[in-house]
């Protein structure tokens, strides 16, 4: 499997807007000035592969940075939110690239997919018999919050936090 380095930084990613304001409120502390979050990025195929993509980038990522004991919970939820960006998140026409984007900022780690439409994602009744349907439940549980927000050039970014101190 050829699986691309994530690109890593410690500026803000997707135009340098916005990140700061979003993620602070995640941790409840002052932000000391100047301070910017890790972020690792990694573009997926539209393909049933994608899951595990995502989780072995996360575990990599997590790794390096010095996260490893996150990662189980990690991977369950970066599976799910990769899932459903395949499942419901592409359409016709909207384009194809998913991105799988972690976020490390002072007590918090935030896992985050992004697809290029803007429909919210919503909470399903689960079926059991098919098997669909259980992905955000098993988000929210897992996650200390979860939701989405639209990105600026148009699609949304669907993301789970969890306090890592």
């Amino acid at each position: 499997m050829n699986i691309p380095p994530p690109s890593e930084t410690t500026g803000i990613p997707l135009n340098d807007q916005g990140w700061d304001d979003w993620l602070h409120p995640f941790d409840g502390r002052p932000r000391p000035q100047g301070d910017r979050p890790l972020v690792a990025a990694s573009d997926l195929p539209p393909e049933v592969a994608s899951p595990g993509i995502a989780r072995h980038v996360t575990k990599a990522t997590l790794v390096r940075w010095s996260l490893g004991e996150f990662y189980d919970d990690a991977a369950v939820v970066v599976s799910e939110l990769v899932t459903n960006a395949i499942r419901y998140g592409l359409s016709p026409g909207a384009g194809s690239l998913l991105r799988l984007v972690l976020v490390r900022y002072e007590c918090q780690l935030v896992c985050m997919v992004t697809d290029p439409t803007d429909t919210a994602p919503k909470m399903q009744e689960p079926d059991w018999v098919t098997e669909t349907g259980r992905g955000l439940h098993i988000i929210e549980a897992m996650s200390r919050a979860w939701g989405w927000t639209p990105l600026l050039g148009g699609g949304k970014a669907v993301w789970a936090s969890f306090a890592i101190l």
